[in-house]
């Protein structure tokens, strides 16, 4: 086999490898046309309490990114636009200050609108759901996120976000490169950021054309504030919500209605961490394990016979391995994670001795924010 024969060989073998395992080159302008008509403005009103009126609101005109996440209309939005708590584990609501967000409208960037219903969210992941109700002249085009196991520091990456109201919500496409990736207590991707966009919800895509996560926002503001002050979003530090966070729930979206909201799986306690100086005074023979200093009445904990100074140093025959307060998170999850109804089974540390305890985790309550309003106007309270 002569020499030009050999390099073509060669060549076909790279192109079949290279497509093989799904990798090919594309441009910025051909991953920005790709996922272009995938993202959409999320239009509705805020309902903020009155000050001079009992029972009445402020209706306040909001817009965040939205992510079609299905052909039929479902889209993916921050939690933030519905600030309600919808049980009592979600405790970053508004209570008695909003009211339930209202006419939503889903605008595509091809300039149709369509009105659109509330679904529900979850808190935790900061995902909120909205379905398109207006038929739909043909299946929308949506994204299918991929894993973010090959993801690396250093990688190249492309965001796709919108700008402000005073930029017409054009679409805002930023490349940036990883500049961290936190594992704990959840993954979690970092990227130095200098960029203002309309909101968090922002679309991230790797320079291989996969979309990989969305943007996060780092806290929660539900005070009253003009509109223009709503308008710009911004950190320094952008933090990414990995697929991993939100596929199930795009398969299963979590469901409010007004006849029952099914909580998320509840223990019931209150909780530090097993911090290096309590395990050293109270002799735990633990690396870590979470300390429960309060138990719900009549919830699971209190129905297993859980007490208030037991310290919980394995979950299902696996290690609490916590000693900080920042790590609770993880002994939450696991809790979380699972479904109302599921046993569990606690090693705990009491009195010197560990015993095993079988806990059953129920829906956690609804939250105060859900319960019914009743205005007293002789006394001019709600």
């Amino acid at each position: 086999m002569n020499m030009n024969a050999i390099m073509r060989t060669v060549m076909v073998l790279i192109t079949l490898t290279v497509t093989s395992t799904g990798v090919r080159a594309e441009t910025p302008q051909e991953i920005f046309k790709t996922f272009r008509d995938r993202i959409c403005l999320v239009q509705y009103y805020k309902n903020v309490s009155s000050q001079s009126q009992i029972g009445s609101y402020i209706k306040i005109k909001q817009y965040r990114i939205g992510v079609m996440v299905n052909e039929t209309g479902l889209v993916m939005v921050n939690s933030d636009v519905y600030p309600l708590s919808l049980d009592i584990i979600s405790g970053d609501g508004a209570s008695f200050s909003s009211g339930e967000p209202t006419d939503f409208k889903v605008k595509c960037s091809n300039g149709k609108e369509y009105s659109a219903k509330f679904v529900g969210k979850d808190d935790l992941t900061q995902a909120a759901f909205v379905q398109i109700t207006d038929e739909l002249p043909e299946p929308l085009p949506f994204v299918q996120f991929q894993s973010t196991e090959h993801i690396n520091v250093g990688d190249e990456i492309y965001i796709l976000e919108l700008l402000s109201e005073s930029y017409q919500f054009e679409p805002l496409f930023t490349r940036a490169h990883i500049n961290a990736i936190i594992q704990s207590p959840r993954k979690k991707i970092i990227v130095n950021n200098m960029i203002t966009a309309l909101s968090a919800g922002g679309l991230v895509i790797t320079a291989r054309g996969e979309a990989i996560g969305v943007t996060l926002r780092t806290e929660y503001t539900y005070r009253y504030m003009a509109p223009s002050e709503f308008e710009d979003f911004r950190k320094d530090y952008l933090e990414i919500a990995p697929s991993e966070w939100f596929q199930d729930l795009i398969q299963s979206p979590p469901e409010l209605t007004h006849a029952q909201y099914r909580g998320k799986a509840w223990l019931g306690i209150g909780m530090q961490a097993l911090t290096p100086e309590l395990k050293k005074y109270w002799d735990v023979p633990a690396e870590g394990g979470v300390v429960i200093d309060r138990i719900y009445p009549k919830s699971p904990a209190d129905k297993a016979g859980l007490k208030v100074k037991d310290v919980i140093i394995a979950f299902n025959g696996q290690p609490v391995e916590i000693k900080r307060e920042e790590e609770l998170n993880r002994f939450r999850e696991l809790i979380t994670q699972r479904d109302p109804g599921v046993s569990v089974q606690l090693t705990v540390y009491r009195n010197g001795k560990q015993k095993d305890v079988t806990v059953t985790l129920a829906s956690a309550p609804r939250a105060i924010d859900l319960a019914k309003k009743y205005q007293l106007s002789e006394l001019g309270i709600e």
